[in-house]
């Protein structure tokens, strides 16, 4: 990473230095000790995991006491599980890896040398004149197909992520009295993939008045709107299902025991059925407000931490005019009139 956290004692990172480069919009505080306020949007401490390890658990420890000594207490027993949960699962972890950014341009180097070979090979039926011509016509036809598919990844991690960023509602809903947000990004260090879990402070108690009073504004005026959005901030979920046991008749007297012996049947596989969790249930505008912060803060984080939240001509409750803080992320791009999905699924 270009701007990689001084690491203290215990494996947690200490609060990013100012000098970082690709920082600059991210306030950063002075050291403890120096009497000076915290500001929204200044990066706590970052802990730093590697994901090719197994077993693997967050040093939350460490990270309980670099925020004590930011003057925040926040005992690490009420987000731990929720943390590690949402996280450190096997099949969270392998999409971390696949969704990499090595991994990414791996694939794009494959479908480059595809579709030059297919194009290529295709273009032998025709007769292009030249050569030359004809191959550096397909190289050019080869770049700019890989290069759309490398801006529809880029476009692609702009969202939600359903997998990484909406996992840690949860944990978000339990550290917004603290004044703390998680976030989490990746990275590659060598053969290694990094998960990195960003602690960042944000006093959002005058995000949720704003975002309680739109709300109210939306169901008074645009209620279709607002429940057309809320219907989509929805997730899949797996349950098992019991089977019903089958009532006993005379049909079901038979013997069922096969009369020779015969190979051991396979474990059948549990049943399964498939629900959809609403993430932002229809409630109070004060409850729904909370639980949209809660539920889009490890995104608004993400986004904050790699640079990549959208230029804002002012901002609310930050101290960056170009950073929009995270109600206005919510009431543009999650309840806004825009047509663009907004989730990665």
């Amino acid at each position: 990473m270009a701007c990689e956290p001084r690491v203290g004692p215990g494996g947690a990172a200490g609060p990013l230095p100012a000098s970082s480069p690709g920082w600059s919009a991210l306030p950063v505080g002075s050291p403890p000790g120096w009497g000076q306020e915290l500001r929204n949007g200044q990066v706590l401490t970052v802990l730093r995991i590697d994901n090719t390890c197994a077993p693997i658990t967050f040093d939350l420890g460490a990270a309980e006491e670099q925020l004590q000594t930011w003057g925040i207490q926040v005992p690490a027993d009420q987000y731990r599980n929720l943390a590690e949960s949402a996280l450190l699962e096997p099949q969270v972890r392998r999409y971390i890896i696949y969704n990499s950014r090595p991994v990414r341009l791996a694939f794009a180097v494959v479908f480059y040398v595809v579709v030059w070979a297919n194009i290529y090979s295709t273009s032998q039926m025709f007769t292009l004149g030249n050569h030359w011509v004809g191959v550096l016509l397909v190289t050019l036809a080869a770049a700019s197909l890989t290069l759309t598919l490398m801006l529809i990844f880029e476009r692609h991690q702009r969202k939600a992520n359903t997998n990484t960023d909406l996992r840690l509602a949860a944990a978000n809903g339990a550290l917004l009295r603290h004044r703390v947000l998680l976030g989490v990004t990746d990275t590659v260090e060598g053969c290694q993939s990094v998960i990195q879990l960003w602690f960042v402070y944000f006093d959002l108690e005058n995000c949720a008045q704003f975002l309680s009073e739109h709300v109210r504004e939306m169901k008074t005026s645009q209620e279709s709107l607002l429940r057309r959005r809320l219907s989509q901030l929805c997730v899949a979920m797996e349950t098992g299902v019991s089977p019903t046991p089958m009532a006993e008749g005379p049909e079901n007297l038979l013997e069922e025991a096969p009369l020779l012996p015969s190979s051991p049947q396979p474990a059948e596989r549990p049943l399964m059925q498939t629900e959809f969790h609403q993430l932002v249930p229809e409630a109070e505008p004060e409850e729904m407000a909370q639980q949209l912060l809660a539920v889009f803060g490890g995104y608004y984080i993400r986004l904050l931490v790699t640079s990549q939240l959208p230029q804002a001509v002012g901002t609310r409750h930050t101290d960056s005019p170009k950073v929009p803080c995270p109600c206005q992320l919510i009431e543009g791009h999650i309840l806004g009139t825009g047509c663009c999905p907004f989730l990665a699924r």
